[in-house]
């Protein structure tokens, strides 16, 4: 009996480390291998559970409608007008937190849509922010305690001009007091209304100097000075608390024209593979999802 006690036992927790290894949970998949995958095609009533919507102003700011081009085919549309303002910046966003740390690797993809009205010409020049990845406090601080400030080790925005002209850039590094070790690249065509564009990031989270980012918009890259810059190598962790990832729109002070955009086909796989790796491990993992 006490044999047949001890089977049983083993045999149910085996069943409880293989469920806890391999669960699903709404849009979310957990592996054995410690790989996330967050997936939203935005074809359902509501945004994917992972996604929190705290910052959304208004709930006519995030709807999920008819591809313009395709309408059937839905997508996420969120918008911002002027006044919309929640934690301190004019912004409408969903967050989540994938929870990256460390040695974690991280790659994601969507397709997104200007319309004609997103690029009306504004008197001042400014920046709209379209996907973040936003830090934490230091350990044992709070936003109303921390006393240092820093920038967001990564942001995806466009900037423009009084003289109507729009650029996608994006910047990766940290930034905080006399450090600035932050690295600004741009995307080097024009961006054009009613057109989807795909996005393909890859960032490997460090506090060192191995960290990086890889992005491209439809397989172009973007450049520094003119010259491409297929891999942004920076150090984009201020500390061990994981930076969380923010989409949507988030625009600078003194915008007067109310804008939209269009997302659809949002993926996303992360998992650790180490505090130091070759880079020969890393470059393996470009062909896997």
């Amino acid at each position: 009996m006490r044999i047949f006690r001890s089977i049983v036992s083993l045999i149910v927790l085996s069943l409880i480390f293989s469920c806890s290894e391999n669960k699903e949970a709404g849009n979310i998949s957990i592996s054995k291998e410690h790989k996330r995958v967050y997936e939203d095609s935005f074809e359902g009533d509501t945004i994917a559970p992972f996604w929190k919507t705290q910052q959304i102003t208004h709930p006519d700011r995030l709807q999920l409608v008819p591809d313009p081009l395709d309408p059937g085919n839905k997508v996420m549309k969120i918008a911002i007008e002027p006044g919309d303002k929640v934690a301190g910046g004019y912004r409408n966003e969903i967050v989540f937190r994938s929870h990256d740390s460390l040695g974690y690797l991280t790659k994601y993809s969507y397709r997104f849509m200007l319309p004609e009205s997103f690029f009306e010409k504004e008197e001042k020049a400014g920046s709209i922010v379209l996907n973040q990845w936003h830090d934490d406090p230091y350990p044992g601080f709070t936003w109303a305690t921390k006393k240092i400030k820093v920038r967001p080790p990564y942001a995806m925005y466009i900037e423009h001009n009084p003289e109507g002209e729009f650029f996608m850039k994006l910047h990766s590094g940290v930034k905080m007091g006399n450090v600035n070790e932050m690295t600004i690249v741009k995307w080097p065509h024009k961006l054009e209304p009613n057109k989807w564009y795909t996005l393909k990031t890859e960032i490997f989270w460090s506090i060192y100097e191995n960290g990086y980012v890889k992005a491209s918009i439809d397989d172009t890259c973007f450049e520094l000075e003119g010259v491409s810059q297929c891999k942004v190598s920076a150090t984009n962790m201020y500390h061990k608390i994981p930076n969380y990832y923010k989409m949507g729109l988030y625009w600078s002070k003194g915008h007067t024209h109310k804008r939209h955009i269009y997302y659809d086909d949002f993926d996303m796989v992360t998992r650790r593979i180490g505090y130091f790796p070759p880079m020969t491990d890393v470059d393996s993992l470009q062909t896997e999802k």
